[in-house]
């Protein structure tokens, strides 16, 4: 006998939702490979980082299925687009696929809350916060970028070198109390 504590009709969504967030996966991947291609070692460390968040993602969706002892399915992922005119087709599409995640999100919020899911709507908040502050960073990346031009993406590099400082240093600091 299954005993799970989410609702049947959220688990092929989940389903969905693990493609959706491994298809992202191999879309940062790509990305990348591009900005690695194009010696933008920053943004492509930057976009790596990214992809494993995604991957990562995939692997909640999974572990909350497992826990539940529901049914476990992996959808075929598409390849990813791989080619990029600029810097600035690459970050408008890493924003795009946030938003779209975010939509997705909010949907199976719906899903949970109508069925009663407490355990998923619960397991949801997360993603919820997590897609806030995924959608602005995207947002404030793309500007970035539009706002340097192709000939300046070096003053992109440096601020990405920055701000991984800044974390590491914020991260050492919440450590030590």
């Amino acid at each position: 006998m299954k005993t799970t504590l989410i609702s049947p009709k959220i688990v092929p969504e989940f389903h969905r939702q693990i493609g959706s967030e491994l298809e992202a996966f191999l879309q940062y991947l790509a990305i990348a490979a591009y900005f690695e291609k194009a010696a933008l070692p920053r943004l492509a460390a930057h976009f790596a980082r990214q992809a494993e968040e995604e991957r990562g993602h995939a692997m909640r969706f999974l572990q909350l299925l497992v826990d539940n002892d529901a049914d476990v399915a992996i959808p075929a992922i598409p390849a990813p687009e791989a080619q990029f005119k600029d810097a600035e087709q690459a970050a408008a599409l890493s924003l795009e696929r946030e938003l779209r995640v975010t939509e997705e999100i909010h949907s199976l919020l719906r899903l949970a809350r109508q069925e009663n899911d407490f355990t998923s709507e619960t397991f949801l908040h997360w993603f919820v916060k997590e897609q806030l502050e995924e959608v602005s960073s995207a947002d404030q990346l793309l500007k970035m970028i539009q706002r340097a031009g192709d000939r300046r993406l070096l003053l992109v590099e440096d601020f990405l070198t920055r701000s991984d400082q800044t974390k590491l240093t914020k991260e050492k600091a919440s450590e030590g109390s």
